[in-house]
């Protein structure tokens, strides 16, 4: 029986850990979230979302292939590396208050309830016998998931409180202008600057504190001399009448 299934969306309810152990001593955490009041073990795999292939028997659901490890079955035996000895199968745990306890119970006829967690374990081992996986709670698998996925969320879509934000502002125009010639294309942005091409400055959309002072500046002297050369041009007029 192949199995594939997508992982529940978080959610309020029942919750149960998966402890994944792989032969190489990878361990993979999931924690899935159910509205049930208990699941099987099987049922459990399944929701996790990982890749699951598992064989019906009397003891229950025989776990073949797990997480991309394990037998290829049906193609091939479901303990395709348990024929002899050594024995490599993936031994199932439940966790309790004392810690990990061997399961002679198959996943399918196993009750998973809120709280409980799950344990699966790929390596030599006896029908009665394997290696425990590690020590880990609910807790620490359930927990650490919700808050890296907090923190992901988070990152994605706000800005921290403490972040700072830093403006360059390039000035418009250089203290040191150099003369630039016009480029051999007559269409193109592009100046020669001694034998050097340079891109051409571009215009300042706006207007600058130091020229409008200086305009009014200007008028402010320029309109009062004007006014005194007129009323000098009246007065010499009025002279050469006389």
């Amino acid at each position: 029986m192949l199995l594939s299934a997508a992982p529940l969306a978080a959610q309020d309810g029942a919750q149960a850990g998966l402890v994944i152990v792989h032969g190489d001593g990878s361990v993979t955490t999931q924690c899935v979230a159910f509205a049930e009041e208990s699941i099987t073990g099987a049922e459990l795999l399944v929701r996790s979302g990982l890749d699951v292939a598992m064989e019906a028997s009397s003891m229950g659901a025989t776990i073949c292939r797990l997480d991309g490890e394990g037998c290829g079955y049906p193609q091939e035996s479901c303990f395709c590396q348990c024929e002899g000895s050594p024995c490599i199968y993936w031994s199932y745990w439940r966790l309790g208050d004392e810690g990990w306890t061997y399961s002679n119970l198959g996943a399918g006829n196993s009750t998973v309830r809120d709280g409980d967690v799950d344990g699966w374990r790929w390596g030599e081992g006896t029908v009665e016998r394997a290696e425990e996986p590690p020590a880990l709670t609910f807790e620490e698998v359930c927990t650490t998931e919700k808050e890296e996925l907090t923190t992901e969320s988070a990152e994605g879509t706000e800005v921290s409180a403490g972040a700072s934000v830093t403006l360059i502002i390039t000035p418009v125009t250089d203290p040191h202008p150099t003369e630039l010639r016009p480029a051999t294309d007559p269409g193109s942005d592009t100046a020669a600057v001694s034998g050097q091409a340079v891109s051409a400055p571009q215009a300042s959309s706006g207007i600058k504190p130091v020229a409008v002072l200086g305009v009014v500046l200007g008028l402010a002297v320029v309109v009062p001399l004007a006014a005194l050369a007129a009323a000098l041009l009246r007065r010499r007029e009025k002279g050469n009448r006389a």
